[in-house]
C-alpha cells in the first residue's frame, strides 16, 4: 500500500500549528540564524501597482504601511567612508597571524552607530556571497552586543559566542575552544561587538578583552567595536601601554576610529542632511507622491530632528505612515506639524 505524502507546509502544520496572523515585531540579530536571515532579506520598496488601492481600508500589517514604519537604511556618504576603511582593514588583515588592527565606531547618543555597524556586517557578508556563492557552512561574520553581567559580575563572553553559534554547552563546560574551531573551519572574518560603553573601568574591561584577544589570536577575525566612548574603552586594551610617551606623541593607538555626529546646521550639514532625505525620498510609495517632495522638507526635517539621524527616521516614516491613514497619501510640512516627535504635549 502505498503511503501518503505529506508535504512541507502539512509538517509545519502539525508542528507549528495553523498559521495565524501576528503583530509586527523587528528583526533581531542575535543568533546565526536570524542574522542570515536579516542578510538574504534585502527590503525592497513595494511596487505600487501591486498594493492595495486607496478605495480599501487600511490594514495594521499592510506590507505597504510596514514597510514605510522603519523603511530600509540608505547609503550615505558617511556608509560610503565607513565601508572603505573596514574593506582595507579586512584586506590587510586577510592573512596575518598576528599582528592585527581592528576598527572602532563612536559618536554621541542617537547617531547611527549600530545602524553603521549592523549595514557593514551585512554588507561584508552579502559580498562574500556573491564572490564565492552562498554556502551554509561559512559564517563571515558574528555580531553580539555586549553581554550582561553575571554572577560576581563577569561577562560570559564564551556563552555569547556559543549563543550566536548555536553551540551546545555541555554541563556548563567551557566552549571557547569550539568557539575558535567552528570560527576558523567557516571562515569567519568579522566580529561585531556592540554596546562596548557598557564594559565597566577595570576588571570588567580587562577580563573582556583578554578573552576577545585571546578569540582574535586563535581566529584571525578582525573585530569592529562600536559604542559610546568606545575609543577610550578600546584603545587601552589594544595598544603598548607600558612605553613612556615622548611630549608630542599622539597618546592613541592605532586602531581606525569612525566617528558618528548629528549633522549640524553649517553649509556642510545642511548639504549631507539634505542628501540623506533624498534617499529616503527615493524609497517613498505614496500614491500621491511625487519625486523631490520629501526633498524640499530636508530643512523642516533638520530642524525638528536637530540633526539627528534617530529623530529624522522616525519623523519620515512617522509622516509617511499618516499620510496613509489620512489617505493623504503625500507628506506635507502641514502633516510633519502633527507629529509628536520631541514635542511636549500637554493632556
Amino acid at each position: 500500500m502505498k503511503g501518503r505524502h505529506i508535504d512541507d507546509a502539512t509538517v509545519r502544520d502539525l508542528v507549528d500549528g495553523p498559521a495565524r496572523r501576528r503583530p509586527p515585531e523587528p528583526e533581531w540579530r542575535d543568533t546565526l540564524t536570524n542574522w542570515r536571515a536579516a542578510v538574504n532579506r534585502i527590503p525592497e520598496p513595494p511596487n505600487l501597482a501591486d498594493c492595495a488601492p486607496l478605495d480599501i481600508e487600511l490594514a495594521a500589517d499592510d506590507p505597504r504601511f510596514l514597510f514605510h514604519g522603519s523603511m530600509r537604511p540608505v547609503r550615505t556618504p558617511a556608509i560610503n567612508t565607513a565601508l572603505k576603511v573596514v574593506r582595507t582593514q579586512l584586506q590587510a588583515n586577510a592573512k596575518r597571524e598576528a599582528g592585527r588592527i581592528g576598527v572602532i565606531i563612536e559618536g554621541p547618543r542617537n547617531t547611527g552607530k549600530t545602524t553603521l555597524m549592523q549595514y557593514i556586517g551585512r554588507h561584508y557578508e552579502q559580498r562574500m556571497n556573491e564572490l564565492y556563492e552562498v554556502d551554509e557552512n561559512r559564517i563571515p561574520v558574528i555580531a553580539l552586543s555586549v553581554p550582561a553581567q553575571g554572577r560576581g559580575g563577569n561577562r560570559n563572553w564564551a556563552s555569547a559566542f556559543a549563543y550566536f553559534l548555536g553551540l551546545e554547552r555541555d554541563g556548563g563546560s567551557d566552549p571557547t575552544r569550539s568557539i575558535c574551531h567552528v570560527m576558523r573551519h567557516s571562515g569567519t572574518k568579522l566580529v561585531l561587538i556592540d554596546g562596548i560603553e557598557r564594559l565597566h573601568p577595570g576588571a570588567d574591561v580587562q577580563q573582556s578583552f583578554a578573552f576577545l584577544e585571546h578569540i582574535s589570536d586563535e581566529t584571525a577575525a578582525t573585530f569592529l567595536y562600536c559604542g559610546r566612548g568606545s575609543r577610550s574603552i578600546v584603545d587601552p586594551m589594544t595598544r603598548d601601554r607600558e612605553t613612556q610617551l615622548g611630549e608630542t606623541e599622539d597618546p592613541w593607538g592605532d586602531h581606525p576610529v569612525l566617528v558618528t555626529n548629528r549633522l549640524g546646521y553649517d553649509p556642510s550639514g545642511k548639504d549631507r542632511f539634505r542628501r540623506i532625505v533624498n534617499e529616503f525620498d527615493k524609497d517613498l510609495r505614496l500614491f500621491h507622491h511625487e519625486r523631490g517632495d520629501l526633498t524640499e522638507l530636508s530643512p523642516v526635517l533638520h530642524v525638528r530632528s536637530k540633526g539627528y539621524l534617530r529623530a529624522a527616521t522616525q519623523l519620515i516614516c512617522q509622516a509617511a505612515q499618516q499620510a496613509m491613514l489620512t489617505k493623504q497619501e503625500r507628506i506635507t510640512e502641514e502633516l510633519l506639524d502633527t507629529l509628536t516627535v520631541g514635542r511636549v504635549i500637554a493632556i
